[in-house]
């Protein structure tokens, strides 16, 4: 890859001085620490636009850093204001939202109810090509009342509306930022961005103007590109970088919890671990066989071989941290013999050869997969892992369904909507739970909702579109002394506007 920053840099004497002191390298004597973190990211980002890329490697850097929603998830998973300091609902059809006041974008104009007009409006645009359109598919007109008033009017009522505001694809940016949104995001978040060089670093730096008092605490945060998770190890005790929020295998974790000079951060996080069987394509398209692979699977095994015991046995896309969460990791049990019956009733008695299609990109896909090329092995069906690179991976599986297995984590929250859409990588299609999807996004009413959640994790559970295996737990290393880090993630977000040295 080139090298490139926003901008040019003269290498002078002077010039390396300024950075040092910038970088917090040399303190005067008696100053208190500079608020200054390094941290480690394992994937870079293939771009820094929100409204283009469903990439969790850009929302970590992004998402509640840079740019912001009108609401916000917490670290407690509740839906709080934000840019709007409050919103009003009547009939659960319209709901309006009033601005903050004084709010500023990084490039100093202040934030106004057109912006957040034409945000939603280039959303809805199939032009655009948003990788999320669902959240904003019930949105039938968006009316801006004054400067600092916003209505949304949807078709029906939507349970999920304002989950949706919160996310990724909602933020916030101003209309002449649209063009470089993919190497220059500008928005109101707590941090700007400074500079990407590319394949080694993107650092952000303090908001001054930020509209939380006293927020944020860190002056300059330095993302460090390390994709493998040993050189990660290596850099945390050598003092390069200050922490992994996302970069350790499990592997590390016994070692790390016992030096001092560390603190281990263990949790949960929306991300499931799936193995993703191609719905259209045979011998995939029968649901004996999915349920074949799935009955052909030792979760706990896949757990304790690939993630070293740490993770949580799925059994359904909902994820423990969802309120409407059921357990049902042991709904399809391992049963070889039945899943060798199923195979022979769908016409392969012996068996069959497959591609299980990985990125190296993230080493617990790999490990995952030499696990369960053994176990399959076992009921007939022989497993070749092919590793492709992370690109390759996103336009030839994610876009162009162009697989027979594959593994990745998705850690978006309340996701369940992806196996309602027919095109969606899975190509998992069927009518009626896209019925119960629907009927699941217009009711309101908590108990009701539960219920057609229950449905849908069933009707899931009984079509095998995928394999559920395992929650990724969170893990983050940090050096001791910082404080404010997020334990639980209730979407893929890496917010660091409370983080901070303590002094």
């Amino acid at each position: 890859m080139s090298i490139s920053g926003l901008r040019p840099r003269a290498r002078t004497a002077a010039g390396c001085v300024l950075a040092a002191l910038a970088l917090g390298l040399i303190v005067s004597p008696g100053a208190a620490p500079a608020q200054n973190l390094v941290v480690q990211v394992t994937t870079e980002p293939p771009g820094l636009d929100l409204t283009a890329t469903p990439a969790s490697a850009t929302a970590g850097v992004v998402l509640y850093n840079v740019q912001e929603c009108l609401v916000k998830v917490d670290r407690h998973g509740k839906i709080v204001p934000w840019l709007a300091d409050r919103w009003h609902t009547s009939d659960d059809r319209n709901y309006t939202f009033f601005l903050k006041r004084g709010v500023r974008f990084h490039n100093g104009r202040e934030l106004r109810a057109a912006d957040v007009k034409f945000v939603f409006d280039r959303a809805m645009n199939p032009e655009t090509k948003h990788p999320y359109p669902g959240y904003y598919s019930a949105i039938s007109d968006i009316i801006v009342k004054d400067d600092y008033t916003i209505t949304f009017t949807l078709k029906t009522p939507t349970a999920n509306f304002l989950l949706n505001l919160a996310r990724q694809g909602s933020v916030i940016y101003p209309r002449e930022a649209v063009d470089t949104l993919k190497s220059e995001p500008i928005g109101t978040g707590p941090f700007k961005l400074a500079e990407w060089v590319r394949g080694d670093r993107i650092v952000l730096v303090k908001n001054p103007d930020y509209h939380v008092k006293g927020l944020p605490k860190l002056d300059r945060v330095t993302y460090r590109f390390i994709a493998d998770p040993n050189a990660a190890l290596a850099a945390l005790k050598a003092g390069d970088i200050d922490a992994t929020m996302f970069g350790l295998g499990p592997e590390h974790v016994p070692e790390l919890q016992k030096d001092s000079r560390f603190q281990v951060i263990l949790g949960e996080t929306t991300n499931d671990v799936i193995l993703s069987m191609n719905n259209s394509r045979k011998p995939y398209a029968d649901v004996r066989v999915r349920r074949a692979v799935t009955h052909g699977i030792n979760k706990p095994d896949v757990v304790k071989g690939a993630m070293f015991g740490l993770g949580r046995v799925l059994g359904t896309n909902v994820d423990p941290l969802n309120p409407y969460f059921v357990d049902m990791a042991g709904a399809v049990p391992y049963d070889p013999a039945r899943a060798k019956r199923l195979l022979a009733d769908a016409g392969y008695p012996n068996g069959f050869e497959t591609v299980l299609r990985v990125s190296p990109q993230y080493a617990y896909s790999i490990r995952t997969g030499e696990v369960l090329t053994d176990q399959l092995q076992k009921i007939g069906v022989k497993v070749r892992i092919e590793q492709i690179e992370w690109s390759q991976w996103l336009s030839r599986v994610w876009k162009d369904a162009e697989y027979d297995l594959t593994i990745i984590g998705h850690a978006e929250a309340w996701d369940i909507g992806n196996y309602a859409n027919p095109k969606y990588y899975f190509r998992y299609d069927n009518a009626d739970f896209q019925k119960l999807f629907k009927e699941s996004e217009t009711t309101v009413d908590d108990r009701a909702r539960r219920a057609l959640y229950v449905k849908m994790q069933r009707k899931l559970v009984e079509d095998a579109p995928v394999v559920w295996l395992y929650i990724y737990p969170r893990l983050a290393v940090t050096k001791k002394g910082l404080q404010g880090v997020w334990k639980d993630l209730p979407l893929p977000a890496n917010d660091l506007s409370e983080v901070a040295w303590a002094k």
